[in-house]
């Protein structure tokens, strides 16, 4: 199923990306483009990312990156 229409990313994209260790939305936009045009899909991309990734992970969803800014709530 595709998870971002405007980019044609599918759940089987985000899965793969996830499993090769991206660990945040930030990741997820600047690799596959999720969440970069619209941002429908934001919250479906979410949902896996909170899914797969620990949130005592850095990186994880909701989580500082060390070396990048935090972002805005």
């Amino acid at each position: 199923m595709y998870v971002c229409l405007c980019k044609a990313v599918t759940e089987r994209d985000v899965r793969r990306a996830i499993d090769e260790g991206l660990a945040s939305m930030r990741e997820l936009r600047r690799e596959l483009g999720v969440c970069s045009c619209c941002g429908k899909c934001g919250p479906a991309a979410r949902a896996m990312l909170a899914e797969a990734v620990p949130g005592d992970r850095p990186g994880a969803v909701g989580r500082a990156v060390p070396g990048e800014p935090a972002a805005a709530v």
